[in-house]
């Protein structure tokens, strides 16, 4: 639309000359029809702004829903032992003799 405008500004500008014919004042004739193009320029985008918006549907994207294989699977992750579980209660593998709760297992949870 804007560029339709200044192509008919343009054109008005080419023709406007011929006024001068008629004892009009070219000038003041270019003002007065500028402003009204300019004008039903902005009324028309103002129209077209209204059109677009009430044309406008709203799409919902449905939520996904955890499965309960999903959640199956982050239970059954669990870290990885090397060796074999080292009870409370059990000797020091250090070799001390203490119990490991006293030991090398102090501050450990």
């Amino acid at each position: 639309k804007w560029m339709d405008h200044i192509d008919a500004m343009d054109q008005l500008r080419n023709g406007i000359s011929l006024r001068a014919y008629g004892q009009k004042d070219p000038l003041i004739e270019y003002k007065f029809e500028a402003f009204e193009a300019f004008q039903m320029m902005i009324e028309s985008m103002k129209e077209d702004v209204v059109r677009y918006i009430f044309r406008v549907k709203v799409v919902r994207q449905p939520e996904e829903r955890k499965t309960f294989e999903n959640q199956g699977e982050e239970a059954e992750k669990k870290p990885v032992r090397v060796g074999k579980k080292i009870g409370r209660n059990d000797l020091c593998p250090c070799g001390s003799g203490k119990k490991y709760k006293k030991c090398c297992g102090r501050g450990v949870s």
